[in-house]
């Protein structure tokens, strides 16, 4: 258990992208067959926030020193707003997140631009798309306080699935070869 809580950076990076998908696997099948999770989904939705946390926790890491210091400190500052958004909304559904969640939006679409050479092109693509996505239904929703994507719209699904590849697989792949 020490070794597990005293990991690296690229073991911790590495478990979270891990456990990011895990989770978002979970979600997915529970969508796709109507589940109710109850409180097994308030569960997955902290291990969904603290994965996704750790992914931008350690995006500074993996960049190293091909970003500037303010996105590096940006990356931790992010990692706590993502964290305490996603709980909260879980908590607390009439809570409205949305104008949060477009700035992590903005914040994909970055690490999609400055991660070239550093994340394969493809996942630095479905990052930017994705960013894109978020910013745009969470920033429709912002300012009118209406979905512009409903839930069972496919398109949504197309968002979804560049987020895990873009935010979860491609830095797992970038940390699987960095040495």
């Amino acid at each position: 258990m020490k070794k597990f809580l005293l990991s690296d950076v690229k073991e911790s990076s590495q478990q979270a992208a891990y456990l990011f998908i895990a989770a978002n696997v979970l979600w997915f099948v529970g969508g796709v067959a109507g589940l109710d999770y109850g409180n097994f989904g308030n569960l997955i939705q902290l291990f969904w926030s603290f994965s996704f946390a750790g992914i931008i926790l350690g995006f500074k890491d993996l960049h190293g020193d091909a970003i500037p210091e303010d996105w590096r400190q940006g990356y931790t500052m992010l990692a706590a707003v993502v964290f305490v958004t996603s709980i909260l909304g879980s908590v607390n559904e009439d809570l409205n997140t949305s104008g949060i969640w477009t700035i992590v939006g903005f914040a994909i679409i970055g690490l999609g631009i400055t991660s070239e050479g550093v994340i394969g092109n493809v996942w630095r693509y479905a990052a930017i798309i994705a960013g894109l996505f978020m910013m745009i239904s969470a920033g429709a929703e912002y300012i009118t306080g209406n979905q512009l994507v409903g839930e069972d719209n496919p398109i949504q699904f197309v968002g979804w699935i560049t987020f895990i590849a873009g935010v979860g697989i491609g830095p797992l792949l970038a940390w699987n070869k960095k040495e």
